[in-house]
């Protein structure tokens, strides 16, 4: 093992799993030292400049408090791409990409019109884009700074994506939303056989606007399933993409649903990440909001996680 390797896991290994540690270590190695898991297998290490070795203490300090290794670095990985998160958003987590999965197999070859409520990254938003060439994109947040972080997001990726602002409670969503401007990741869209050039103008979501795909990990964690939480997400995730209330647990899919009663064309689908404990009842509320194939769909530790829904 590096000398510097060592370095980090003797300052963490008292408060991580081992296996942990070692996802730890090799995420500050490759990311702060540009070493790879084979390098380090191969025991090679690196003179550290000043700027790293600063860079790699700060990192142990916030590893110490249980901050997230992912805003640390400031990346996440998902899907194949480097995202920028920050306390301003949700880290993406794996079972958020088993979602875009499920979503890719159902449309695979097509070109679907999408709408991600709720994008925070944009992790959904932007997997989709990538991976159906074609589709329209659209993704939907109340939070002014995760939208920024979003847009950054797909630019950094190339995909593109229609980004708005607008809260999925309101009940005059459609009337709201009709009258915020909306703004493209891809603003500048260059040459016809390199003789013409344009900008994409900033457009208008409309209320009688209709979709082929709503999807949505909206907030889902009662307030009551706070005990259970580890101190990283806890402390330090923000508080508005992970609660709701204990009275109302299915506040958001509630709102969402209606929405895409209004908005999906037909044979168009809903999908959601649902919270484990709720997988029968959020299956109950999209059947009485008239929704007639409602699959409840297991993730890979075969806990329900998942729903697709259609009309």
């Amino acid at each position: 093992m590096t000398e510097t390797a060592a370095y980090i896991r003797a300052s963490i290994n008292d408060l991580y799993p081992p296996e942990e540690v070692r996802a730890l270590v090799r995420l500050i190695m490759e990311r702060v030292c540009g070493l790879s898991t084979y390098q380090l297998l191969l025991g090679k290490d690196k003179d550290l400049s000043d700027t790293e070795r600063a860079k790699i203490e700060k990192i142990i300090q916030g590893l110490r408090a249980y901050e997230p290794i992912q805003y640390l670095l400031g990346i996440a990985d998902f899907y194949g791409m480097d995202l920028k998160v920050t306390p301003a958003v949700l880290i993406p987590r794996p079972e958020t990409a088993e979602l875009v999965g499920h979503i890719l197999h159902d449309y695979q070859g097509q070109a679907p019109r999408v709408i991600d409520i709720g994008t925070g990254s944009g992790c959904i938003a932007i997997a989709l884009a990538k991976h159906l060439p074609g589709a329209r994109v659209t993704a939907l947040d109340i939070s002014a700074e995760a939208l920024a972080i979003a847009r950054e997001n797909a630019r950094d990726n190339q995909a593109e994506v229609t980004f708005l602002q607008g809260d999925i409670l309101s009940e005059d969503i459609d009337n709201a939303l009709n009258h915020k401007a909306c703004f493209s990741s891809k603003e500048n869209i260059v040459s016809f056989e390199g003789k013409h050039s344009f900008i994409r103008r900033n457009t208008l979501f409309h209320s009688n606007e209709t979709f082929d795909c709503v999807v949505s990990n909206p907030p889902y964690i009662m307030e009551k399933e706070k005990t259970g939480m580890e101190a990283n997400v806890l402390e330090y995730e923000p508080r508005l993409a992970l609660f709701v209330p204990d009275e109302d647990p299915l506040l958001f899919y509630r709102a969402i649903a209606r929405f895409a009663r209004r908005h999906l064309a037909p044979g168009g689908r809903l999908y959601f990440e649902i919270n484990a404990l709720c997988g029968e009842a959020t299956r109950s509320l999209l059947k009485e909001t008239g929704f007639t194939r409602v699959e409840l769909i297991q993730d890979l530790y075969e806990k329900d996680r998942f729903i697709k829904a259609s009309l």
